[in-house]
């Protein structure tokens, strides 16, 4: 029996938040982050970067929340439980732990509120399989090292950029999603990818103002800024270098 009290995804809560329970309870709850992150276990204080997770079983003193005074966001799942893939220990208890894809936990979270949000025929039924789905993800990410979480980590960044061209990409920011240098970010995106990161962003950009300009009949302007330029100068120019055409050219050949 799963009977989930509350569920969210991707949660923001402003700087400087904490979460505290140091009443008895007889809930579980189910904690992934996706920022930097204190944990309070035992008196001790535990700090790990996006991505992480932690399983509080009922009973137990709960206290987490935003490292360094940043915004805290999170999805989490409080729930009631006598499943043992839950209870046998098979994910740590009351210990935080890096995820392995992360954007799947966090989509499957998302899918479990949803389902409890609603009054559907096979809503139990439904909530079970995707927290069996979640858990065995969960496992997944205790099984595998840390250099395979960096990489994982790598690829949800490319995606995310693939996803959203323009954002404000910079390196800085990049790296500080991962937890790590800049110039260590760098040397892991050409060494794993072909290209620096920032080239990647690029390229990416161009690829969507080839559909804008195919498929829609935004202004030259309104393109630039839906791609993340400052200038509608600054895009026409890195355009043309990588197509051989300005923007105008490229919408009237209709390639």
């Amino acid at each position: 029996m799963i009977n989930v009290i509350y569920a969210e995804s991707n949660t923001s809560h402003p700087p400087g938040f904490v979460y505290e329970e140091s009443l008895p309870h007889e809930w579980w709850l189910l904690i992934h982050t996706h920022c930097k992150s204190f944990f309070e276990i035992d008196g001790e204080t535990m700090i790990l970067p996006p991505h992480a997770a932690i399983l509080y079983p009922p009973d137990v003193p709960i206290k987490y929340g935003a490292a360094d005074n940043e915004e805290f966001s999170d999805d989490w799942i409080r729930f009631y439980t006598d499943e043992t893939f839950i209870t046998n220990g098979s994910i740590p208890l009351n210990t935080p732990f890096n995820t392995l894809e992360s954007l799947y936990i966090s989509e499957l979270i998302f899918l479990i509120s949803g389902e409890n949000f609603y009054t559907n025929k096979y809503k139990e039924l439904s909530i079970q399989y995707l927290f069996r789905i979640l858990f065995n993800k969960l496992k997944e990410s205790l099984s595998t090292d840390s250099g395979s979480l960096l990489e994982n980590s790598l690829m949800q960044l490319r995606l995310n950029i693939q996803a959203n061209p323009g954002a404000p990409w910079n390196v800085t920011q990049m790296a500080k999603y991962l937890y790590i240098s800049p110039r260590h970010l760098q040397k892991l995106y050409q060494k794993q990818f072909g290209l620096s990161c920032m080239s990647d962003v690029i390229n990416n950009r161009i690829e969507l103002a080839k559909n804008l300009l195919k498929d829609t009949s935004m202004s030259i302007i309104q393109i630039s800024i839906q791609c993340g330029y400052a200038s509608a100068e600054h895009f026409s120019r890195q355009f043309k270098k990588h197509t051989g055409l300005s923007p105008k050219k490229y919408r009237e050949a209709g390639r």
